[in-house]
């Protein structure tokens, strides 16, 4: 049994490891290190509850707490029940356990099913306090006081290694709160800020227009980021207005209840979103009209504005029911920026129909935005062959389990 070296670890997107990396120096962490799928780092805690409130492109982040080398899961719970669980959580509260496996052999013995790994787990917690306490905690799957992360990997002195950490996050980051009503297969959010960022688009010097802008997803990350807004702004609104469910698992650890230092910095940075929010919004009034939507679909707009008003943009952020290949830039200089329908489950005839909107937009845009910027971001690969225009450049993303390609164009 050993503590941890890295002290925290922020997981996110494959293809937006870089910039989360640089987000998180940003906010302050000593030191970083890129790993496939998220960002290990060391900061002070307030710095890590800062990346919470801050990160557009992280999912979730958690805090290390033990390393194990075990021989077999009859091992892993034998050496779970050496941990201090009274220092992690209380007897009455509630606790949710997800084992995910990292490196493994295909052919195993152990560590077959990460519901068995998390059995033997949730045992040796149970039977910790029933030993101690007389008394034990409950599993709640939906609403946790308590979330634990355990990562199953090869070990170095016996076969495998078990990572355990706090889940500081309950609810996904990438769910900020503003989409309360979806479209098919929308982008997440920190992927749609992702693709803000890699394009380079700058506010002061271009418009902004997303032509299919489905749920808003990717205008209102744009705004955000216009604004200079922390994506977690709803959240520390909720927070300070209600006495509900807390916003954030980390509320309940004794590792934030018991240290009154770190709670008065949570409380300055809550104090420091609220006041970034009103000036960025304030901000964002100078913008109007440079970030623009529109989509062919009326059910989609109608979404669009929804989530626009919960996010407090609806004013500030024209949205129209337009069909793309009817779009005009917003202004002098302009990036067109979608994501683009993939036609994952394409039926008799939608092949066509995708083929001739990906054509379209290549046409479209040779005739009617030149001078000017266009991005797609699309899982659909053979399409970007048919929009017939040479590439500035490609990222590899993903979006989900879907991997896609972020397709930049200069339009000459």
């Amino acid at each position: 049994m050993k503590k941890y070296g890295f002290e925290y670890f922020a997981s996110c997107p494959m293809g937006l490891e870089e910039l989360l990396s640089q987000e998180i120096l940003s906010a302050g962490a000593k030191s970083t290190k890129v790993v496939r799928g998220g960002v290990q780092f060391e900061s002070p805690s307030e710095v890590a509850l800062k990346v919470i409130l801050h990160t557009r492109f992280a999912s979730r982040v958690f805090k290390y707490l033990y390393s194990m080398d075990v021989l077999h899961e009859k091992d892993y719970y034998l050496e779970a029940t050496e941990i201090n669980w009274k220092n992690l959580m209380h007897h009455a509260q509630t606790f949710r356990l997800t084992t995910i496996f990292g490196d493994l052999p295909q052919e195993r013995e152990e560590f077959r099913n990460s519901q068995f790994a998390n059995l033997k787990l949730k045992d040796a917690i149970v039977d910790y306090f029933r030993h101690f306490d007389g008394t034990r905690p409950s599993v709640e799957k939906d609403f946790p006081d308590v979330s634990f992360l355990a990562r199953v990997e090869r070990g170095t002195k016996k076969p495998y290694s078990v990572t355990l950490m706090y889940d500081l996050c309950g609810d996904p980051l990438n769910q900020r709160g503003y989409r309360i009503a979806k479209t098919e297969a929308p982008v997440k959010e920190n992927v749609a800020a992702g693709l803000i960022k890699l394009v380079g688009w700058s506010p002061e010097e271009e418009g902004l227009l997303d032509a299919m802008c489905g749920s808003g997803t990717i205008l209102i990350e744009a705004a955000l980021i216009a604004g200079n807004i922390p994506p977690g702004y709803l959240k520390v609104e909720r927070h300070l207005t209600s006495r509900g469910m807390p916003m954030w698992t980390f509320l309940n650890y004794p590792w934030f209840v018991e240290d009154k230092i770190l709670q008065g910095h949570f409380k300055a940075l809550c104090d420091e979103v609220t006041a970034m929010t009103t000036a960025g919004l304030e901000k964002l009034a100078t913008f109007h009209g440079r970030i623009r939507g529109s989509d062919i679909d009326s059910y989609n707009v109608g979404v669009a504005q929804d989530n626009l008003k919960k996010a407090r943009l609806s004013s500030l952020i024209p949205i129209e029911r337009k069909d793309a290949l009817e779009s005009t830039p917003p202004s002098e200089k302009s990036l067109f920026i979608s994501n683009p329908p993939y036609g994952e489950r394409l039926e008799h005839g939608e092949e066509e129909k995708l083929r001739a909107l990906y054509k379209g937009l290549g046409d479209h845009w040779k005739n009617h935005w030149k001078g000017h910027r266009a991005a797609l971001f699309t899982g659909n690969l053979a399409m970007l062959k048919v929009v017939g225009l040479r590439t500035s450049k490609k990222t590899i993303l993903w979006n989900g389990d879907i991997e896609c390609r972020l397709a930049e164009y200069n339009l000459y």
